[in-house]
């Protein structure tokens, strides 16, 4: 990414995450988000995760889901306002480590 491109560019690191490995393409996330933030990947048959900012954490894709492939990451200032320590939500999620 050149510097230009880094001005544009801001890293969401809250909503859904897709573990491809356990994702059978069944589309039920892309099909029924109601923020509309899923693509589909027509090559691979599975969700894109498209527009993570728009993500309003409903966790409605990680409900649906029945493999339990999306693990849908709450941003930190909800975390706090509902008293949770993110070193606490870091502890118990191993699930979908980032390496």
């Amino acid at each position: 990414m050149n510097g230009d491109d880094a001005m544009n560019y801001v890293k969401i690191n809250y909503g859904p995450r897709i573990d491809e490995k356990l994702c059978n393409g069944c589309g039920k996330c892309y099909e029924y988000c109601p923020q509309d933030i899923f693509g589909w990947d027509k090559e691979k048959n599975v969700p894109t995760i498209d527009y993570p900012g728009e993500c309003d954490v409903c966790c409605f894709c990680e409900i649906l889901c029945p493999e339990v492939a999306v693990d849908v990451q709450i941003p930190v200032h909800n975390l706090l306002d509902f008293g949770i320590a993110p070193v606490d939500v870091k502890k118990m999620s191993t699930i979908f480590s980032e390496k």
